[in-house]
């Protein structure tokens, strides 16, 4: 990330930390974000369509990093960010089906091997949903089922701080007055 000069795309799992280590390394992705996005570079990353990712998706997207959701990932094992067109970072599971962070990762500068990953990622990221228009489905799902659901338990039982919650919920509110206008 931090040699990227124009863009960093990739499908990764997006999972919540489970202890300090891997806290510390989804924070120092947070801090690669930032840097990169300082530097005018876009940042997009793909993660599979399931409220458990909405914590890293937030913390991604807070950095300045566009996410998109796509339900296809669940039965992907592949882990893959492509760096300027040129240099593909493949992760690998330490064991197939399971729901744990990426441990190993292999860099390899392959023009050609970066064009097939990223035909993959326009393909899934044209169907995505964005960070915002998932986070807003299932806040308004949530609203729908349970009205008087205060942002406080949302914020909590999604992990995504209660100040983005409430950015969201007035925004949906705000679209739908003005779409009933």
């Amino acid at each position: 990330m931090q040699t990227a000069t124009r863009t960093i795309k990739g499908a990764v799992t997006g999972s919540v930390p489970k202890d300090i280590e891997q806290n510390e390394v989804v924070g120092n992705i947070v801090e690669q974000i930032r840097n990169a996005k300082s530097r005018g570079i876009i940042v997009q990353y793909l993660l599979l369509k399931s409220h458990d990712r909405l914590p890293i998706a937030c913390r991604y997207h807070l950095a300045g990093a566009e996410i998109g959701f796509h339900s296809s990932l669940l039965v992907s094992d592949t882990r893959y960010v492509v760096f300027d067109r040129k240099y593909v970072l493949i992760g690998l599971p330490t064991a197939i089906g399971e729901n744990e962070p990426t441990r190993e990762g292999y860099l390899i500068p392959s023009e050609g091997m970066a064009e097939i990953f990223l035909q993959q990622f326009e393909s899934k990221w044209a169907q995505a949903i964005k960070y915002e228009d998932y986070l807003r489905e299932v806040l308004l799902e949530v609203r729908n089922h349970n009205p008087n659901v205060s942002t406080s338990l949302l914020s909590s039982q999604l992990k995504v701080p209660e100040s983005e919650v409430k950015r969201v919920l007035e925004e949906a509110s705000q679209t739908r007055m003005s779409g009933s206008l």
